[in-house]
């Protein structure tokens, strides 16, 4: 091979190289550059519209780098694409619950919800945005259906103790709490929890 061809080879090569935006964010994202990864993305998005998984990397990606209404923005995208996933919605249920768009994120959950049934990310979840959003008596049923089949989950049994707090129940509140601490002896979640419940006027 002559030089000239040589060249050509070595020149064409690194521009196959520098055109490679997908392998080029996962470089950037190894090297913790999540905002030059984001933008590799975005390329790579742009090459390829029709894409899922392009669009479900920048979502995932946009996650990492905290820019969560672009990760709910992508992972919409990335839904429309395959109608049938679970990913993409789990993944915008949890951006929506980061940016506190309560009920967006229930409406995901009802999405994701009417695929899998028993989701246990997507009713968690929705059992948290039903206690942000002051729906007590729907957050504690949630909580205690999942308990039914996580009867270990602390955080579970924390957030039904916490929307008993709610609604007055001093009793079942404290029933709770002091089920965390059986299982996690001084837990703080639970300590506090009982000093709230001490305080309630209901049965």
């Amino acid at each position: 091979m002559n030089r000239i061809a040589l060249v050509l080879v070595l020149v064409l090569c690194g521009t196959a190289r520098a055109d490679d935006p997908l392998a080029d964010s996962y470089t950037l994202q190894t090297g913790n550059d999540l905002a030059g990864a984001v933008k590799a993305m975005r390329r790579t998005v742009e090459a390829q519209p029709n894409s899922y998984f392009a669009r479900l990397r920048l979502a995932y990606l946009a996650s990492l780098a905290g820019d969560s209404t672009g990760a709910t923005d992508a992972y919409r995208a990335a839904a429309r694409l395959a109608p049938a996933a679970l990913e993409p919605l789990l993944g915008e249920q949890l951006a929506l619950v980061t940016l506190a768009r309560w009920d967006d994120a229930e409406a995901v959950a009802r999405q994701i919800l009417a695929l899998d049934p028993t989701s246990y990310l997507a009713r968690s979840r929705l059992a948290w945005t039903r206690y942000k959003k002051k729906d007590l008596r729907g957050a504690a049923e949630l909580y205690a259906a999942l308990l039914v089949h996580y009867p270990g989950d602390i955080d579970m049994r924390l957030g039904l103790g916490w929307s008993m707090v709610g609604l007055n129940r001093k009793a079942d509140a404290t029933a709770a709490f002091r089920e965390v601490l059986a299982m996690v002896p001084k837990q703080s979640g639970a300590l506090e929890g009982l000093a709230a419940a001490a305080k309630l006027t209901g049965p």
